[in-house]
């Protein structure tokens, strides 16, 4: 079980995918508070971050999809259990990869907002983890559709079938 079975962008997409997984247990999100009543003190917060398990909603799940996808293909590769897939799954690969890496650069542009009381508000900061998620997320693509390109598959192939 040689890692000589998979070619260069599986390689690439399955390191991407195991550091995308260790990324999600980081700290994407600093917490800042904001004052938005009419009191003349200012309020300080505390919380020091959120991951984005627990700042996002649906984002980590399509991410955790993702992972999950890429390492299979990676796995069946490596275990030679399938010779040659029926489908394109580094095609499946590559568009899971660039769905996760737009919604990751969605939560950069705008991040979340944190509602604590009524008249304090903890606006989201982006913080280094998630621009090393945004590169993770790149290299599942990027890895998919080198496969893509190592199997001798393009897009106008994949249309060409589906039409």
């Amino acid at each position: 079980m040689g890692l000589g079975r998979l070619s260069n962008g599986e390689r690439i997409s399955g390191i991407s995918a195991i550091l995308l997984f260790i990324l999600m247990f980081f700290h994407w999100f600093g917490v800042k508070a904001v004052n938005t009543s009419n009191l003349l003190f200012a309020i300080q917060s505390v919380e020091p971050g959120k991951s984005p398990w627990e700042a996002l909603e649906y984002i980590p799940i399509v991410l955790l999809i993702t992972i999950i996808v890429t390492l299979a293909v990676a796995a069946l590769r490596l275990t030679n259990a399938v010779r040659r897939f029926s489908v394109s799954v580094n095609a499946l690969v590559a568009i899971l990869g660039l769905v996760s890496m737009l919604l990751i650069l969605y939560r950069i542009i705008d991040p979340p907002i944190f509602y604590v009381e009524i008249t304090i508000t903890d606006e989201g900061t982006v913080q280094l983890p998630i621009f090393l998620a945004l590169l993770a997320a790149a290299g599942i693509a990027f890895g998919g559709c080198l496969a893509m390109r190592e199997e001798g598959i393009s897009l106008g192939d994949l249309r060409a079938r589906r039409g």
